[in-house]
């Protein structure tokens, strides 16, 4: 029995898009944005109630959710949006060249919100402590095409 294309191809994004709440894999995530967008795959993560763990996944410095991490900050969830630019400003101590890769993309990441202290650091002593990792793990950073966004974190992080 021969099923036409489109439906086949619909079938398999219902099920790998069902898939989401049993797992939490970023190809799949990012081949589910790439096809439904990523407003419907956000409100896919927070139905299932894994957007903390998208967010830890990126606070730890993970290549592949930092890469995503553009097009879930456009998913239409304000909280979560903030959650990502929080996570991203504590993956510059991890992976601050993937970070910067993220903010070089031309997208609602602005470097002032991203090249500072997360919000969950509290208190002077911590927050100095925090500029100072992360502008270390910055300098680190000997990519061409990232110096710019690099400097330009850098001096963020300085102010």
């Amino acid at each position: 029995m021969k099923l036409p294309v489109p439906l086949l191809a619909s079938a398999l994004l219902v099920v790998s898009f069902n898939s989401l709440a049993m797992s939490l894999d970023s190809q799949e995530v990012g081949y589910n944005i790439e096809a439904r967008g990523a407003a419907s795959v956000v409100a896919q993560l927070a139905k299932a109630g894994q957007l903390a763990a998208v967010e830890n996944s990126i606070k730890l410095g993970d290549d592949s959710w930092i890469a995503l991490a553009p097009k879930l900050a456009n998913g239409g969830n304000a909280a979560f949006t903030a959650g990502v630019k929080s996570a991203l400003s504590s993956a510059l101590v991890y992976n601050p060249a993937a970070v910067l890769h993220a903010l070089d993309k031309g997208n609602n990441l602005p470097i002032n919100d991203i090249c500072t202290a997360p919000p969950e650091v509290q208190g002077d002593t911590a927050i100095t402590s925090f500029k100072q990792r992360a502008t270390h793990a910055l300098t680190t950073v000997r990519i061409g095409d990232l110096s710019a966004p690099r400097d330009a974190c850098i001096a963020s992080l300085k102010s």
